[in-house]
């Protein structure tokens, strides 16, 4: 009888043993859950990387679309009391007495309707690309050759908005970068590299 217990003892020393170095052997609950943050920001990191490469690729084609129409303008600044520039078209180029509408774009993408009245006196309505419908803006005079200049300062504008949002996204995108890469490196225990 002494030795079966003295069996059972070793077999359940034995047991405990190997149970207690197995448990050592475990991460711990908050070591699973840093690993898991660690798999899900390298994750986010690599997804942002591939966004940015993308975004790249559009402010690519955004800057040679805005080019390209900005060469049917003419840019018009008069540095005495202007703030702005505007691109208009090469007809409404230099004085424009002659006209009582013409469209512009300010240098910062801004489509403006200008009406002349009688007296000479200016009316801008600024157009807002996103939710007013410009075509609806236009005075009912016009002819088609002025609907048309107005199409084509609208497509400039539009242009330049979206390369703006485009720039914009890329910044966006270069922060998070930066930022999962500095949270990688300070959970890694290593120095943040910043540019």
């Amino acid at each position: 009888m002494k030795k079966s217990i003295y069996y059972a003892s070793v077999v359940l020393m034995a047991v405990c043993s190997s149970v207690f170095s197995a448990c050592q052997h475990q991460p711990s609950v908050v070591e699973r859950r840093k690993a898991e943050i660690r798999e899900k920001d390298s994750l986010e990191l690599l997804q942002a990387r591939r966004d940015l490469y993308v975004s790249d690729s559009i402010l690519s084609f955004k800057i040679f679309e805005v080019e390209d129409l900005k060469a049917q303008f003419v840019f018009e600044k008069q540095e005495k009391y202007q703030t702005k520039g505007y691109y208009v078209l090469s007809a409404y180029s230099g004085t424009k007495e002659k006209y009582n509408f013409f469209p512009e774009v300010e240098e910062d993408g801004a489509l403006l309707l200008v009406t002349v009245d009688k007296e000479r006196k200016y009316m801008f309505v600024e157009v807002d690309l996103e939710k007013d419908d410009y075509k609806s803006l236009l005075p009912k005079h016009l002819t088609e050759l002025q609907r048309q200049d107005v199409d084509a300062c609208y497509a400039l504008a539009k242009a330049m908005q979206d390369l703006s949002n485009a720039q914009q996204k890329k910044e966006k995108l270069q922060l998070k970068i930066r930022f999962y890469e500095e949270k990688m490196s300070r959970s890694l225990g290593k120095p943040s590299s910043t540019k």
